[in-house]
């Protein structure tokens, strides 16, 4: 974290990209986590995990609210040109760390999306194979328990 006596001397466009970092950080923590959760198969995890990111995604909204505030509508390369040489080789390498970040999240979320996919067809075939082993099937003896006549796909009626 950047102490108090660092943070005089940043940017508020430097101080709003700090916290987007910081937040995508955290994401990527609980993506971690996430994905783990659903291997493990446990649901009271997965539920936490959620809950977590719930609280994660609404802190990055507020961290990209004051990184648009500091903007002030000016594109972010702009912005980054008009500050102080020294604050703008840091403000750039952050906004390139959470390009970075952001594609590691989309993969790994993108990766954890295709295991439940993956779960949830796992379960459906597992369903239907259930289900037709517990579905009454035609039986092969008619009603009077002799052997229903059954026509050969091999063999037509004139053998």
């Amino acid at each position: 974290m950047t102490t108090p006596a660092a943070r005089e001397h940043q940017s508020l466009l430097e101080t709003a990209l700090l916290d987007v970092d910081a937040t995508l950080a955290e994401l990527l923590v609980a993506s971690d986590e996430q994905y783990a959760a659903v291997v493990a198969r446990d649901h009271a995890w997965l539920e936490n995990v959620t809950r977590q990111q719930e609280r994660l995604s609404f802190r990055l909204e507020q961290a990209e609210s004051k990184r648009l505030e500091a903007l002030a509508g000016t594109p972010l390369l702009s912005a980054i040109a008009l500050l102080p040489a020294d604050q703008a080789v840091r403000t750039k390498s952050l906004s390139d760390s959470i390009g970075v970040a952001v594609n590691q999240l989309k993969e790994r979320q993108n990766h954890t999306a295709s295991l439940l996919e993956q779960s949830i067809e796992l379960v459906s075939h597992t369903l239907n194979f259930l289900q037709r082993l517990v579905t009454v099937q035609t039986p092969a003896y008619g009603v009077r328990g002799i052997p229903a006549s059954r026509q050969s796909l091999l063999v037509d009626g004139r053998a």
